[in-house]
């Protein structure tokens, strides 16, 4: 799915359409965690780069794959931040609660990606080109 100029208003809508999915795919029980990552990888898209991405959201065997791919070549340092500061909690608590987690290099920038599901130590091999 391509966002073009990702705001703070389609993350509800956004939300609702991975919902939506993983109902579809008698996955519902992962929908915390898949609409938490969703709206951590968009509103970084929305924070750091100028707004472009593509949302990808497959079904795997037993779970789910989550991936934001967007124009920026600069990856995301993930670091458990000082107890003092407000901020910056996101990526770390997402990897801690995903089954696999990773950034990928794309041609015209990046992919920052999780898994949910026993399979997610396998890395995932997207053959489409973001």
């Amino acid at each position: 799915m391509s966002l073009p100029l990702v705001r703070p208003e389609h993350m509800e809508p956004v939300r609702e359409i991975v919902r939506a999915h993983l109902r579809l795919w008698r996955k519902a029980e992962l929908s915390f965690v898949a609409e938490l990552g969703v709206t951590e990888l968009l509103t970084n898209v929305y924070k750091h780069t100028r707004g472009d991405c593509e949302l990808v959201l497959s079904e795997t065997d037993t779970g789910v794959f989550v991936g934001v791919s967007d124009f920026d070549g600069t990856f995301p340092v993930i670091r458990e931040p000082a107890d003092d500061e407000v901020g910056g909690r996101g990526l770390f608590l997402l990897a801690a609660m995903a089954d696999g987690f990773g950034t990928k290099p794309r041609r015209t920038g990046k992919q920052v990606w999780f898994r949910l599901g026993p399979e997610a130590s396998r890395p995932y091999e997207e053959e489409s080109a973001a």
